[in-house]
């Protein structure tokens, strides 16, 4: 066990990395703590040089700057899921008040690489003493972006599901006016931020139909979020329209690929 456990009696005893010290001790008369976890999404790698900033806060007062409860000050984390035991004195918690703990991980080049754009209250109106932070990226290492990087940069870019199987459900009796949806079915990855809902529509030109289903995904960089795996299988109903009479044939392109025909019943 690393000497700073010891000494400190902290969480950090718990990270694979043995180089990981805590550069800031308890306050005097510390006798409670708020404990959790810290990752990110983006597959990018922290350096030894990294340093965590867990923060806990008084942030009762919207127009006011928020009061600094205790902090703990990490370096040399190692990777995520980073462990945090951030100690402090339970007399300064007012019940009555809001407390939140943030965290700003930075870069031993000076860059802030993550923080969180979550709030994350504890310990008193009922919130939990533990709390697993994911935070998002500030900056990614330059070497990453070779070519410039702006905050402005899209996170998310729309692109078309990877459909599995089409069908088509009928609304309204044989041998009358009916309403057509398309079923469309299609896999994504589990994985917290991999996919947001984007379009479902249909535009009808004639007896053709371009169907669009898409999906909000990470944008393609070298440190986005791994979302390769697809193991989750959803699916998208399109209305294609009112009206339709048995007999009448139609052909159907989705997301200008797949091609396929029906008849209404």
């Amino acid at each position: 066990m690393p000497v700073a456990c010891v000494a400190l009696i902290v969480s950090a005893c718990g990270y694979n990395d043995d180089t990981t010290e805590i550069v800031t001790p308890a306050p005097p008369g510390a006798d409670a703590s708020v404990r959790g976890t810290i990752t990110y999404r983006e597959r990018i790698a922290l350096t030894p040089d990294a340093v965590v900033t867990v923060q806990l806060r008084d942030t009762s007062l919207a127009d006011a700057a928020s009061v600094l409860i205790a902090e703990q000050i990490i370096s040399s984390p190692g990777q995520v899921p980073i462990d945090f035991d951030l100690r402090y004195v339970s007399d300064e918690i007012d019940d009555r008040n809001v407390y939140s703990v943030s965290v700003v991980i930075t870069e031993g080049d000076g860059r802030m690489a993550f923080t969180n754009d979550s709030a994350y209250d504890v310990i008193t109106r009922g919130n939990p003493r533990r709390v697993d932070m994911t935070l998002v990226m500030v900056e990614p290492p330059p070497e990453l972006a070779p070519d410039g990087w702006s905050p402005t940069d899209p996170d998310r870019v729309e692109a078309p599901v990877h459909a599995t199987d089409v069908g088509m459900i009928w609304e309204g009796s044989t041998g009358s006016q009916s309403s057509g949806y398309l079923r469309v079915v299609f896999v994504t990855s589990s994985e917290d931020g991999c996919y947001h809902i984007g379009r479902e529509e249909a535009v009808r030109s004639g007896s053709r139909f371009e169907v669009a289903v898409t999906a909000w995904v990470p944008a393609p960089v070298p440190w986005a979020q791994d979302c390769s795996e697809r193991d989750l299988e959803l699916d998208a109903m399109v209305h294609l329209g009112d009206g339709f009479i048995s007999g009448e044939m139609f052909e159907v392109v989705l997301n200008g690929e797949r091609t396929f025909t029906f008849t209404a019943p």
